[in-house]
């Protein structure tokens, strides 16, 4: 079953490989279809990671290399057909400007929310770790004979902590 990414891109990338140059309407075309296609799922990918859906942010990946992959093919396409993308109509360059500033757009709130999401993770994993290795030493209460205990230097391990990560993490 051809996916909507296969619709769209493949039959203007597969010229590009078999030999004269497509028309620039198909150019254009495909990296408008690519663009679109690759915004729509950053916007996605955005979402999720602000919402910390990161099971549902790792399952886009294919998908978003295979976007990436055939945008590149179409900017390497327009770029390596460039005498003809000069000579069409202005609003054929538009279109082009266009989809490759709003992919530049959205790639860019992307990596702002996958920074976020890292630092995010990175914080709760420190916050995990220095609670493992907190300083245990410190005695509490009173022993029977009513004198405060000797300090446990005993360093921690598993018999002081548990640690739980589920999905929410």
């Amino acid at each position: 079953m051809a996916s909507q990414t296969d619709t769209i891109a493949r039959p203007a990338l597969a010229a590009a490989d078999a030999g004269p140059a497509p028309s620039c309407r198909a150019m254009v075309d495909t990296l408008v279809g690519v663009s679109a296609n690759l915004v729509h799922l950053l916007e996605r990918e955005t979402e999720m990671l602000v919402d910390m859906k990161m099971p549902e942010v790792a399952a886009l990946q294919d998908q978003k290399k295979e976007l990436v992959r055939l945008y590149a093919l179409a900017v390497r396409q327009i770029r390596q057909h460039a005498i003809a993308v000069k000579a069409a109509l202005p609003v054929v360059r538009d279109e082009i400007e266009t989809a490759l500033k709003r992919v530049h757009d959205v790639a860019l709130k992307n990596e702002r929310a996958i920074a976020s999401a890292r630092k995010v993770n990175e914080g709760v994993m420190k916050a995990i770790a220095e609670v493992w290795n907190a300083d245990r030493s410190a005695a509490a209460g009173y022993n029977r004979a009513g004198a405060k205990p000797q300090p446990n230097t005993k360093k921690p391990g598993f018999n002081y902590a548990a640690v739980v990560l589920d999905e929410k993490c």
